[in-house]
Order: C-alpha cells, then sequence, then structure tokens
C-alpha cells in the first residue's frame, strides 16, 4: 500500500469517527429530553391515580373482580366538628383470630382499618387505632382505649367463619342491645351503605353480647367483613381493591349516621 493510499484512508477513518462523535453530542441531548419527558408524563399518571384513589367526594369505585361500581362517598367536610372514631383491628399478634389455609383473618382486619383510617381522617375526622402494627392486645385493653379517649364512636373490624356451611357470605354488624339506640343507628347506617355496592353482600345487623360491645361506654359496633369459610368472600377479602371497598362503605355509613344527628 502506498503512502497516498494509507493517508486516504486515514483521512475517511478520521471523518468517521468525527461524524460518529457529532451524532453521539446531538444524540445525547435527545435522549436526556425524551426520558424527561417520560418522567414528567409518569409522575403525572401517578398522581392523577392517587387523586382518583383518594377522591372519595365525587369518584365511585369499582371492585376488580366484578366490574361494579359503587356508589359515591358522601363528604363530611361541612358538617362535622371535632368527631373522634375508634378503630380496633380485631385480633393481632399471636392471636391470629379465624385461619383459613394461609388466610389469617387479624392481617384483613388491620389492612381494612388503616383503609378505613385514611378515609375518615380526609374528611376531618380524628381516629384512634387500638393497634396499628401486628401486636395482641386484650379484649380490656381495647376497651380502655375506647373509654379513656373521649372519643364517639368505636368500631370493631372482624372476619367471620362457619364450619358447617361454606354457602354462607355477606357482612354483618353487631350492637350490644336493643336498648342501645345509638349503636343499633350506626349498624344500620353501616349495613345501609354497604348493601348500596353492587360488589359486597350484606347479611343484618342484629345484636350479640360481645366482650367488646357491652364494655364500652360509648356507641359501639362489631363488623364481620365477610365469612373466611367461603372461598370466594375469602378470596375478595384478601383482595386490596375489595378491601377498600369496604373501608368507604362503612365510611359512608358513618359519615350518613353523623350528618343525621347534625341535622336533628
Amino acid at each position: 500500500m502506498d503512502k497516498k493510499q494509507h493517508g486516504k484512508r486515514k483521512k475517511v477513518k478520521r471523518l468517521v469517527i468525527a461524524y460518529l462523535l457529532r451524532a453521539v453530542v446531538i444524540l445525547i441531548p435527545v435522549i436526556m429530553i425524551i426520558l424527561m419527558v417520560c418522567g414528567c408524563l409518569y409522575i403525572c399518571e401517578k398522581f392523577t391515580k392517587e387523586d382518583e384513589r383518594t377522591d372519595i367526594y365525587t369518584n365511585t369505585y369499582t371492585d376488580k373482580n366484578t366490574g361494579n361500581d359503587t356508589a359515591p362517598i358522601t363528604s363530611t367536610a361541612d358538617f362535622v366538628s371535632k368527631f373522634c372514631v375508634i378503630i380496633d383491628a380485631g385480633h393481632g399478634g399471636s392471636d391470629g383470630g379465624t385461619v383459613s389455609g394461609k388466610i389469617i383473618e387479624k392481617d384483613i382486619n388491620l389492612s381494612v382499618a388503616l383503609k378505613l383510617k385514611t378515609i375518615l381522617e380526609d374528611n376531618n375526622i380524628e381516629v384512634i387505632l387500638t393497634r396499628n402494627s401486628d401486636e395482641k392486645m386484650s379484649l380490656a385493653q381495647r376497651t380502655s382505649v375506647a373509654n379513656d379517649s373521649n372519643a364517639d364512636f368505636f368500631i370493631s373490624l372482624h372476619c367471620n367463619y362457619y364450619e358447617d356451611d361454606a354457602q354462607i357470605a355477606g357482612l354483618e354488624c353487631y350492637y350490644n342491645s336493643p336498648d342501645a339506640t345509638e349503636s343499633k343507628a350506626y349498624a344500620e347506617s353501616i349495613i345501609h351503605a354497604v348493601s348500596l355496592s353492587n360488589d359486597v353482600k350484606t347479611r343484618y345487623a342484629k345484636t350479640e353480647n360481645y366482650y367488646v360491645l357491652r364494655n364500652t361506654q360509648i356507641p359501639a359496633v362489631l363488623v364481620e367483613m365477610g365469612f373466611l369459610s367461603n372461598y370466594s368472600e375469602s378470596q375478595k377479602l384478601l383482595d386490596d381493591d375489595y378491601q377498600e371497598i369496604l373501608a368507604q362503605r362503612m365510611a359512608e355509613g358513618i359519615f350518613n349516621k353523623i350528618k343525621g344527628d347534625e341535622n336533628l
């Protein structure tokens, strides 16, 4: 190869490298702009979804298992003042409650309790949890929280089980006695609100002499959110979207009762 040809090849090589460097210099800002745009779109989408999830004033919610909508939640922002609710997530710690296969009641109770807490607090209601983690509490400790807190309402969350009939399903709400008129009113309001959902089956509001009901000095209800002995309902109770619907509908029942009292 003579020197002339060698020189031409070196020149071509330099030109190729120069063009590649120019291309890289041009592409880097373009790639950065694309990444920034994608990042902005992701953030906007995330906040939009979060707003849709937490805006309980106008949105409806859908159970992804059935595709049915629930009714919109009523805001309490205009009429609630200094109202406090005790939310008791049943069982906890070494007390798992009802266990069905790998499903442990205590975990569902706490998960729904935390969702209900968020909804109530978003509507200017103060919330006190008897437990906010996987810890065991005695029944006496739970009622003491309610009686020592100067709260207005106590709601205890549980899951049901009936081994003799796996077909039984539905949410139940208990209060202490027919004389407990305020507790009865809350129980009936919660059952009514939940029954408006196409996604959740309800059974009844009725009396039961549970410890936390008879020893709580404020209006109190105990909600059995569904039957873990029913396979279909147990799978729903594990579902985060279904738990959200339960929390929203129970909150609606509480809101309606408070609103009724405010309008008296």
